[in-house]
């Protein structure tokens, strides 16, 4: 009888235990599907240490990969990165650091996925359990507070299906940061507060957005202005001016090129802005592109010289090999600058071979108008030399039969 006693208590604790469990929930955009869920069981709650639990769930056929994230910035957070498994049945979670805006990498973790988890309904999910989220290579977190600051980002596309935990990830096209509210996450000791023996949990939404990096639609605008001002517009204008041969071709070089300054100018703008919030500065894409920058505003007045002393003196001076060369650096430099954007960004392998294709065509036939314009030039000039030799020679002669 005692026995049948103690049970039925044992019993019953456990089960208030778990209807007290608690789970915050927050979709930060309210049109995308995308929801994230935590649970902080009392004891983690009071001591900073045990388990705590984590659901990640977005529509299955819309995202390549959605993350979350433990800190303010991707730099030092402690990331978990949701795509399907290979067969596009269940789910993989990825555990990662994040070092910077560069890809993050698996880092293995006290972690597994629990019962619910999986594609159901076109819907993807993964129930987590973390036992070592409180602290981490970089950085921790303090689950006795009232409130923590997470990170989310998503990546719209044909779904990633791997099993492996270090599959490559494009850079997002959607991300921020917000504050989840932990007491309205805390209490219960459920082993999975997601599943249906955990019914009586109760759900609030309760997160508050915070201030975040710009909106990737910045970094979308850089990428267009600056590769299509580098990449094909800045050669076609130098390619014109070494081939054209109409008289309107001095002009039509420089509209292009203003054109295509004022295109970076734009980029740079747009480049800068996002460097600066989300703390690029240090990676060599903004700093060569900064270089770049530099050398293209000397480019309209060097170029204003060169073609008023050129008519004058009928020859290239000092201005003009500036001119010319600062232009071949600008464009050879700022070609090879966009690769490199893209692989900071760690764009898709399509995008990175788009890029490759299409700035190598008109960096070859920008390279191809450069010798052809040499060479045209160096048969002028001996053409040129030849007829004076020649003038002179009729004179001597003249002279001498005097």
């Amino acid at each position: 009888m005692k026995n049948s006693i103690a049970k039925t208590a044992a019993l019953a604790l456990m089960q208030g235990s778990m209807a007290y469990a608690q789970v915050a929930r927050t979709c930060p955009t309210s049109d995308s599907g995308v929801c994230y869920s935590l649970n902080v069981p009392e004891v983690t709650a009071s001591s900073n240490t045990g388990d705590v639990f984590f659901r990640i769930e977005a529509p299955a056929t819309s995202y390549e990969y959605v993350a979350l994230g433990q800190g303010n910035q991707m730099a030092g957070a402690h990331i978990f990165v949701l795509y399907q498994n290979a067969a596009g049945t269940n789910v993989t979670i990825s555990p990662r650091l994040g070092t910077g805006h560069v890809e993050p990498q698996f880092n293995a973790v006290d972690m597994e996925l629990l019962e619910g988890s999986g594609v159901v309904d076109g819907v993807m999910t993964a129930n987590v359990r973390c036992g070592g989220c409180n602290t981490w290579d970089g950085g921790s977190m303090d689950f006795t507070q009232s409130s923590t600051t997470w990170i989310y980002a998503v990546k719209a596309g044909s779904p990633i299906q791997d099993d492996s935990q270090s599959a490559d990830i494009s850079f997002h096209d959607g991300h921020g940061a917000f504050n989840w509210d932990i007491t309205s996450a805390k209490g219960g000791s459920s082993v999975n507060p997601f599943t249906a023996q955990a019914v009586n949990a109760t759900t609030s939404t309760s997160s508050s957005s915070v201030a975040t990096g710009p909106s990737d639609s910045y970094l979308i605008a850089h990428a267009v202005f600056a590769c299509l001002s580098v990449a094909f517009v800045l050669p076609i204008g130098g390619i014109i001016i070494r081939i054209g041969g109409f008289s309107q071709a001095v002009l039509v070089h420089q509209l292009i090129q203003w054109f295509g300054l004022i295109m970076f100018i734009i980029a740079f703008g747009l480049g800068a802005y996002y460097a600066t919030e989300d703390n690029y500065w240090s990676e060599a894409h903004p700093i060569i592109g900064t270089v770049v920058f530099g050398l293209m505003l000397s480019q309209p007045i060097f170029g204003i010289i060169h073609h008023q002393m050129f008519k004058k003196v009928g020859g290239r001076t000092a201005a003009s090999w500036f001119h010319l060369s600062v232009g071949r650096i600008v464009i050879i430099l700022g070609i090879i600058n966009g690769g490199l954007g893209l692989k900071l960004t760690n764009q898709s392998r399509a995008a990175k071979i788009g890029y490759g294709v299409g700035a190598g065509i008109m960096g070859l036939a920008y390279l191809l108008a450069m010798v052809y314009g040499e060479l045209k030039r160096s048969k002028n000039t001996s053409r040129k030399g030849s007829s004076d030799q020649s003038s002179v020679s009729r004179d001597q002669s003249a002279e001498l039969e005097k």
